[in-house]
């Protein structure tokens, strides 16, 4: 510990600790360099999201995938995985490129509001995905990925899509009503145009790996049609986090409220040595710790020292009345930070009661 705390760390933790305020547990979180970050911005291409738009857009879609790969799995009775790959924001003509030149593309009205989406399957796992519902399985090795998909094969992947636009829906039921449905189908890029090139999208990639075989999915969102929406998404999706935090919290306090702990009132305490303990013989007097008319006493929880008391007597009753908890581990943890900035000011005066002496030594050498 002595090695990661500067001074100035150990004196503020100090200040804090001696004012009373509560020293917050490590967390998990990493640790932020106090170097200045920067990124590039491009004013051609301006960011149209937050960062809590855009990590709520990915929690939605996230949570898409569990159900998704359950249906798939069962439909082409296969293990199935399903990523989230990436999430990025772009313009349309920069994802028109990004995709095979031929593969297949679908696009989708979002009723009741205006523009369409599209969704993009690479030829890697279409042409898998329509072999294992053909029933051969194997994606024939003489098979090109290449080449456009024929009529009958977009037909049967069709029941692909009609599966992923039911996940697509209920992931936005939460957020809005809105009606996902195949306007289009086509196997060609190029013929997809729902927006001018330079307008930004979202677009969402999804990992899908069959028999170790793994190929991309793309839904592709114009920003301009969804943007109404993004503030109720992120509204809904760390709403929900707050909720089941809440709730885990409730769960656990239920689970621990019934749990039976022993308490225990110490009078009196004092420390003998194992012979003292063998000396004893009948008639030796026990000598503690403190006055015989003394009412104090310490109280412990499951064998562990917690609170101090003042005993007396409540409804004819002996009892105890609770004056303050006993927190050994901050005033431990204040005398180890009290001990360490006291060895870091040693070593900083020997460092430079040594420069002075180096330094003398130096001047009488000189002369």
């Amino acid at each position: 510990m002595a090695e990661f705390l500067s001074q100035d760390e150990i004196d503020a933790l100090l200040d804090i600790a001696e004012q009373g305020e509560e020293i917050d547990a490590p967390t998990d979180d990493p640790i932020i360099s106090k170097e200045k970050n920067y990124s590039i911005y491009d004013f051609k291409k301006p960011n149209r999201i937050s960062n809590e738009q855009f990590k709520a857009f990915s929690a939605l879609h996230d949570k898409m995938l569990r159900d998704l790969i359950t249906d798939l799995s069962a439909m082409l009775r296969k293990i199935v995985d399903i990523k989230l790959y990436s999430i990025e924001q772009m313009t349309y003509g920069e994802f028109i490129l990004s995709i095979p030149q031929l593969t297949s593309l679908n696009t989708l009205s979002i009723r009741p509001l205006e523009g369409r989406i599209v969704i993009e399957c690479n030829p890697g796992i279409s042409h898998k995905i329509i072999a294992e519902l053909l029933g051969s399985g194997a994606v024939a090795a003489s098979d090109n990925l290449d080449r456009e998909l024929t009529e009958i094969e977009v037909e049967i992947f069709d029941h692909f899509y009609k599966m992923l636009v039911g996940h697509l829906f209920k992931a936005w039921d939460d957020i809005s009503t809105l009606n996902f449905k195949i306007e289009s189908r086509d196997t060609n890029a190029n013929a997809i145009q729902i927006i001018s090139d330079h307008e930004i999208v979202l677009l969402v990639v999804l990992e899908i790996t069959i028999d170790e075989e793994s190929g991309f999915l793309s839904i592709c969102y114009p920003i301009s049609y969804i943007e109404m929406l993004l503030d109720k998404i992120v509204e809904r999706i760390f709403a929900e986090g707050k909720n089941k935090r809440a709730s885990r919290r409730k769960d656990i306090t239920a689970l621990i409220s019934g749990a039976k702990m022993k308490v225990e009132a110490m009078m009196a305490e004092t420390e003998l040595s194992v012979q003292d303990i063998l000396d004893l013989k009948e008639g030796d007097t026990i000598v503690f710790n403190k006055n015989a008319t003394s009412s104090s006493a310490k109280v412990y929880i499951n064998n562990k020292e917690k609170f101090l008391t003042v005993s007396g007597i409540s409804n004819s009753r002996k009892a105890i009345q609770i004056q303050s908890n006993l927190d050994h581990e901050k005033t431990e943890t204040l005398t180890l930070l009290r001990d360490m900035r006291e060895e870091r000011e040693q070593r900083a005066k020997e460092a430079s009661e040594n420069i002075q002496r180096l330094l003398r030594e130096k001047g009488e050498y000189n002369f």
